[in-house]
């Protein structure tokens, strides 16, 4: 997520979905360094974010910024409202002549920079990314640029080589939940303990995802939230079927 100025979005916070999965452009942490590929999945790209330096007790890829060039933000403009010849001259974008000067503006190691992208650099004009594997798959592929798609990572990779360099800062937002109450096999709320709390029950992203921290794709919720609905469904009915003899002659006598 980036926040931009209330002018351009009202809430003043737009997602990077697109920008990042685009050729010329990189993602770099606190130490100036790569730290995941920038095509990622949403999900596994929103991980990265949450890696714990676990001696220094910070999140060891935030804060983070997006690094393009002069021939990037000519091409593919920013956020729908920044492009174009003209330079990028605005209060929330960072900008240098220089790599190192752009590194030091962001409060990070220049030098580190530099050689961040350099080694990008090297690697994406042989449209290899050996520490990510960024655009080997089909996925990166597709969430590329579509005029340069040709069954390699092109769509995905390219090198970022003409001044002035941009950062903006990038920030970890939330989209969905996999943070609900674990459910029993009847959608039915556990306590701590592992025990039932009576007359609860939870389905869908309101509930602990059955797939643990992995992702089944876009849409993958909804699976999960039909079965478990329908489940917890079943179980109220049928103990409201045996308290009610009516109802539990219709149910054959459940």
């Amino acid at each position: 997520m980036i926040e931009l100025p209330t002018d351009i979005v009202p809430t003043g916070q737009q997602l990077l979905t697109y920008e990042r999965t685009l050729p010329g452009a990189i993602m770099v942490n606190r130490e100036a360094k790569r730290f995941t590929n920038e095509a990622a999945n949403y999900n596994a790209f929103g991980a990265a974010f949450h890696e714990q330096d676990t001696i220094m007790g910070v999140y060891r890829n935030l804060p983070c910024w997006l690094i393009f060039d002069q021939a990037w933000l000519e091409k593919y403009g920013f956020a729908g409202g920044l492009g174009g010849t003209e330079k990028a001259r605005t209060d929330w974008i960072t900008s240098s002549d220089t790599l190192t000067g752009l590194g030091e503006k962001l409060g990070i190691d220049g030098d580190v920079l530099e050689q961040t992208v350099e080694r990008f650099n090297a690697n994406a004009r042989d449209l290899h990314d050996p520490d990510f594997k960024r655009g080997w798959s089909a996925q990166d592929q597709w969430w590329g640029d579509p005029t340069l798609r040709d069954g390699t990572a092109r769509a995905s990779l390219g090198p970022l080589e003409t001044p002035p360099y941009y950062a903006i800062q990038v920030f970890s937002g939330a989209l969905g939940t996999k943070g609900g109450p674990l459910t029993d096999t009847n959608a039915r709320v556990l306590d701590v303990d592992g025990n039932v709390i009576p007359g609860l029950y939870a389905a869908g992203n309101a509930m602990s995802s059955p797939l643990g921290m992995t992702y089944g794709g876009a849409g993958g919720t909804l699976g999960p939230a039909m079965v478990f609905g329908f489940l917890a469904g079943r179980d109220i009915g049928g103990r409201v079927a045996a308290r009610t003899p009516e109802l539990a002659a219709a149910h054959g006598g459940a």
